[in-house]
């Protein structure tokens, strides 16, 4: 016997038996089936039975009538069919008429009497019937699903969860073909493990499309085939199973058998459907798990590379916490602070714990470029877009795509500039300069500035409309004066980090130059706190750093100068200084530029202007 049910509308609940006569829908008071809505017709569609058969015929509607989601004129309808009518949805069931005798639960050894070939059956995921009356069918299956849970307990990464998944629905279906399909919600894409098992399975209904079917329903499905099996006709069975946690769709799991001694039923469908239910929970477990060690990996990869953010006060674990909520998210950030505060620090932190973290982090110095050039160092640009323009320039947003652009000293920006900025955020689109095609990216663009962006709106030098849209997620980090307790911390980290990279050796600081750093202002920040630790090595004639070693005017007593030297210019001593910083790392122009603390940019400049060796 046929039912059509309302799923939606004023009837929701109701249902219908389909018979001979037919059931009529529309807005007509007449009709059989009541549908108020403006889109529907007066008599909109009918459905009858016709020779076993559940047939739907549309009636002339202005709006037609839409079979899973298909516009039809006539129809067979199936078991799990949806029937739109204007804004209502209307589902085919089919159940046991009553009166008739119900067949013991099956062992899975033979077909029960509602399954027809080539006539999917259909298992919403909250109705299993395995536990109807709280508790299983039988002691068997109780012993499955506890064996089941404990195997998937055991499993520590993904691989080996799907591996014990799979082994316990292989001992259960005895299948000829099995496989585990996963969603990546990021590109939409399929993943069939073991690889290469979707090839595995013989249907009709492909593998891709069995998957697609249960899990945007999110119900089971068993397909009876008519198949031959060494030349003899037989009946090929597929059975699949929605992998589910609440409204998350996590991908599915099938089953078949072509073997006449293992024809799967609606009570295999059932218990199948209980195995992915019981997986579900297990999977997102393990992916939390993975992502955690991937984050500690690339904290311990950061902090190796001197890239972590040092200290131990309230505010710089407030700073740490923030930036780990930014990476998971990939809004657009705006990172405050003064200068030498670690902007470009907790910018990498969130670029590095980021899924973007496998795509370039690329960082433009907006103070850095000329304002007439910034638009090309941006977008690029083709042959000929301009004198000296002899060929095609990416510009660093194409460079960065999938990854992360870092935009720092914001506020020097041009008006002008802010515009072409604001406009490619928004949209991700942009054009090289001299270019005719759009060009579409997908970047994650993280600003940082020293000054308060925010009277530079009020006074006219920011754009608004930009500040907001970079200020999604505003991360301030606090000056060093304001955070004292992470001054000894960070002095000791710089002389560590000193020793391997320099060579110097000493004993770390006395008391009282522990005390003399707490006591200063340190009006720049962490960078200047790091210059004078690096200086303090040099200069220190003691085991240990002392405070006369980190004033800056301290005298240099075996390299005193005489009043009868002769006086270098500035020009000549700063030549003097990167030849020297290039020698000592055997000419690593990053390496240099860190010591002579400048960017690099601006040392390659310097290399040129001096007509020196690189």
């Amino acid at each position: 016997m046929y039912q059509i049910t309302a799923k939606t509308g004023s009837s929701k609940g109701t249902s219908w038996v389909v018979e001979n006569e037919p059931l009529v829908f529309g807005r007509d008071m007449n009709c059989d089936i009541k549908v108020s809505d403006p889109l529907v017709s007066r008599r909109h569609c009918e459905v009858a039975l016709a020779e076993g058969k559940v047939t739907l015929r549309d009636l002339g509607s202005s709006n037609a009538t839409f079979v899973n989601g298909e516009p039809i004129s006539t129809a067979d309808l199936a078991a799990g069919d949806e029937v739109a009518v204007g804004s209502a949805v209307f589902l085919v069931t089919r159940v046991r008429e009553v009166g008739t005798h119900t067949p013991p639960p099956s062992q899975g050894n033979s077909p029960t009497s509602s399954l027809i070939i080539g006539e999917p059956v259909y298992l919403q995921h909250d109705r299993v019937t395995l536990f109807s009356q709280a508790r299983p069918r039988t002691g068997e299956d109780l012993a499955d699903l506890f064996t089941l849970s404990r195997a998937l307990s055991e499993a520590s990464t993904t691989t080996g969860l799907i591996t014990a998944l799979i082994q316990r629905v292989a001992e259960r279906f005895e299948p000829e073909a099995v496989c585990v399909a996963l969603h990546h919600a990021t590109d939409g894409t399929m993943t069939c493990f073991p690889p290469g098992s979707d090839g595995s399975f013989k249907s009709k209904t492909s593998t891709t499309e069995m998957v697609n079917q249960v899990s945007s329903r999110q119900r089971g499905m068993l397909i009876p085939e008519s198949c031959r099996n060494n030349g003899e006709a037989g009946m090929r069975t597929s059975v699949a199973a929605p992998i589910v946690l609440g409204n998350d769709v996590i991908g599915a799991l099938l089953v078949q058998s072509t073997s006449p001694a293992r024809i799967y039923d609606e009570t295999d469908l059932e218990f199948l459907m209980a195995q992915a239910l019981t997986a579900a929970p297990y999977f997102r477990a393990i992916e939390r798990m993975e992502l955690l060690e991937r984050e500690n990996r690339r904290l311990v990869t950061g902090a190796a590379e001197g890239l972590a953010i040092i200290g131990k006060s309230d505010a710089i674990n407030r700073v740490r916490a923030m930036a780990k909520d930014c990476a998971r998210s990939d809004m657009n950030a705006l990172v405050l602070g003064e200068t030498g505060t670690g902007k470009e620090l907790v910018v990498s932190m969130i670029h590095r714990l980021s899924d973007r973290s496998e795509h370039p982090l690329t960082i433009i110095n907006c103070a850095a470029i000329p304002a007439e050039l910034l638009e090309s160092e941006l977008f690029g640009y083709e042959r000929g877009a301009f004198t000296g323009a002899h060929g095609q320039k990416k510009g660093t947003f194409e460079e960065s795509d999938g990854g992360t652009l870092f935009l720092d000293e914001l506020c020097d920006l041009s008006l002008p500039n802010q515009a072409r900025l604001l406009r490619a955020i928004e949209t991700g689109v942009f054009r090289r300069l001299g270019g005719q095609a759009d060009i579409t990216v997908n970047v994650r663009v993280i600003a940082a500035t020293n000054k308060s962006i925010a009277e530079e709106v009020e006074a006219g030098r920011f754009r608004r409309d930009l500040y907001h849209r970079l200020n999604t997620f505003e991360i301030v980090i606090p000056p060093l004066r304001d955070r004292q307790a992470d001054i000894p911390v960070l002095a000791e980290h710089f002389h560590r980090v000193a020793q391997e990279r320099l060579g110097y050796r000493t004993m770390g600081f006395s008391p009282d130059a522990v005390e003399y750093l707490n006591n200063q202002p340190w009006t720049g920040n962490v960078r200047e706190l790091r210059n004078v630790v690096e200086r303090a090595m040099v200069v220190a004639p003691y085991d240990a750093i002392r405070p006369e070693d980190l004033q800056r005017d301290v005298v240099y007593r075996a390299e005193r100068k005489t009043d009868n030297e002769p006086i270098l210019t500035l020009a000549e001593m700063e030549k003097h200084q990167i030849i020297k910083a290039l020698n000592r790392h055997n000419g690593n122009v990053k390496a240099a530029a860190e010591t002579l603390d400048i960017g690099r940019s601006t040392l390659y400049r310097k290399i040129t202007e001096y007509d020196l060796p690189n």
